[in-house]
């Protein structure tokens, strides 16, 4: 992947990270992680911390300072309308060993709930692109597997429920469409026992390019390889899409520059 970045000329990245606090933790990781809870914390790393730390860490080299906006959504604070800054200051959290260590300092005293949805984390991060005048960055969002806009496969027990889910798909997918009008490439970690519904795959043509990339952490994680393999394996399936979204990025980039440049004004060169 650090190969395929560095032909499509990635020289700088910044890392946006959102994780997951809605109720359905609790309960699936009822076969990948012992019965626990997914955000339990003990001596080894939960699937949390352990996607944040392989992705932090393969990212560092591309992130000039240092800094990671870290996020909580789907507890009783935000549910699926808000997001939660790790920092009461609000500030980022300085390398991916800090966004650990204020995780495991959160974690305990978030009091889980829902419904799950990702708009908000989408939307934040669109905002910090914005904000930093359009700057390349990587959202990840790591969560369990319970989200409206892959598993329209919720067993709806009652028609508002059903309308309620569909509310949420199109909201998700309308966040996902706005944020393809800026230099934001989307990571959505699934880690649980929930199967991911196919649809995750599928390509929405009103997209300006195609922003999104899914990886299942807990089939990889389940494979039969070393632990430094399926480390690698995860990263390079996580990261995959990135060198084309770049290219995507900065073609529409040059695109935009040649549509709007005023006759006789030079052009950014063309690779």
């Amino acid at each position: 992947v650090k190969e395929k970045l560095q032909k499509v000329g990635l020289e700088s990245s910044n890392l946006v990270i959102g994780v997951d606090f809605t109720r359905s933790n609790e309960w699936t990781g009822k076969h990948c992680f012992n019965g626990r809870s997914l955000h339990h914390l003990g001596n080894a790393p939960n699937p949390y911390e352990q996607a944040i730390g392989i992705i932090g860490r393969t990212l560092s080299a591309y992130d000039e300072d240092n800094k990671i906006p870290c996020f909580g959504f789907g507890d009783t604070t935000t549910h699926d309308r808000n997001v939660f800054n790790f920092h009461r200051d609000g500030r980022a959290c300085t390398g991916v060993s800090e966004a650990l260590q204020r995780y495991r300092e959160i974690a305990p005293h978030v009091r889980l709930s829902g419904p799950t949805s990702l708009v908000p984390i989408i939307e934040t991060a669109t905002r910090i692109v914005e904000v930093s005048r359009h700057q390349y960055h990587i959202l990840l969002i790591i969560a369990d597997g319970q989200v409206p806009m892959i598993t329209g496969a919720h067993s709806a027990r009652y028609p508002d429920e059903t309308r309620s889910v569909n509310i949420l798909e199109e909201r998700t997918l309308q966040a996902l469409i706005h944020a393809s009008h800026f230099p934001l490439s989307i990571v959505l970690v699934g880690v649980g026992d929930v199967p991911w519904d196919d649809r995750i795959h599928r390509h929405d043509n009103r997209r300006l390019f195609d922003n999104f990339q899914f990886v299942d952490f807990t089939e990889i994680m389940s494979r039969e390889m070393s632990q430094a393999e399926k480390e690698d394996q995860f990263a390079l399936e996580a990261l995959r899409k990135i060198p084309a979204q770049y290219s995507a990025i900065i073609d529409k980039w040059i695109r935009e520059q040649a549509a709007s440049a005023p006759p006789g004004t030079p052009l950014p060169p063309p690779c």
